[in-house]
């Protein structure tokens, strides 16, 4: 079993190799686009993520059935809701290191839940950078991510080992999972507006501008929900030269 689920990683590895610039195209508007979303999306979104269970999307009801046996999602849903998740949302398989798969000022709304806190400062800026340059002039992106007010305020109430969980992995098996920084909201509106975005707020849980928070938020006890908006057009900006600019397509 376990070479398998090595020989599958691989795969998938090698298949976001394969695709790393790849535009996505746009069939409706507006365009809504959830990053890193795993198997939490909303009808009419677009889904982007990395994960075996994305790469996997559009094939036959029969080898989904068998794909579910190797998914890191079993504890949370039934085979039953996996194939139906899949068959009925766009999902596009796409590794975010590689930037996001859009053209410039192409995106009305982007989304992202529980996975900034999964990358370096420095990575997690670059994708910011990219998340600015693929939204329209005036459009919002809402961030949820772990509070670290949050995990202090457990650590103060004698919950230690939850405290820890935030910042450490308890098993070796666990790493690759942990977190990789953590933000308050100065820390998550610093970092939004050091790449230009302006109109930094926090809201409540199932509340904001972006659609659908009702059902794509998710872990409201522990999160940090945010939104920023996108004040000016990318013409004259700065961009990041890690990634070319994505204007043709496939």
């Amino acid at each position: 079993m376990k070479t398998i689920v090595k020989a599958i990683g691989l795969l998938n590895q090698w298949m976001a190799w394969i695709k790393r610039k790849q535009i996505v195209s746009v069939q409706r508007e507006p365009v809504k686009v959830n990053l890193g979303s795993g198997l939490s999306v909303a009808e009419g979104w677009i889904n982007i993520d990395g994960s075996l269970n994305a790469l996997v999307s559009r094939w036959p009801t029969m080898i989904l059935r068998a794909c579910y046996r190797f998914s890191d999602v079993r504890q949370w849903y039934s085979r039953e809701e996996y194939i139906k998740i899949l068959k009925e949302n766009r999902f596009v398989h796409h590794r975010l290191d590689y930037g996001i798969p859009f053209k410039s000022e192409s995106i009305d709304y982007l989304y992202s839940s529980h996975m900034l806190e999964h990358l370096f400062l420095e990575d997690a800026k670059i994708l910011l950078m990219e998340a600015y340059r693929s939204l329209k002039p005036r459009g919002i992106i809402r961030l949820a991510v772990p509070d670290l007010e949050h995990a202090f305020g457990l650590y103060e109430k004698g919950e230690k080992e939850k405290a820890l969980s935030y910042f450490f992995a308890p098993i070796r098996s666990a790493a690759y999972e942990q977190h990789h920084y953590m933000y308050d909201f100065d820390l998550l509106k610093a970092l939004l507006e050091s790449v230009g975005f302006g109109g930094v707020e926090k809201f409540a849980f199932q509340v904001g501008k972006v659609p659908d928070v009702e059902k794509l938020d998710n872990r409201p006890e522990e999160t940090l929900f945010v939104e920023a908006k996108k004040c000016f057009s990318n013409r004259g900006e700065a961009m990041t030269g890690r990634f070319q600019e994505r204007e043709g397509g496939n």
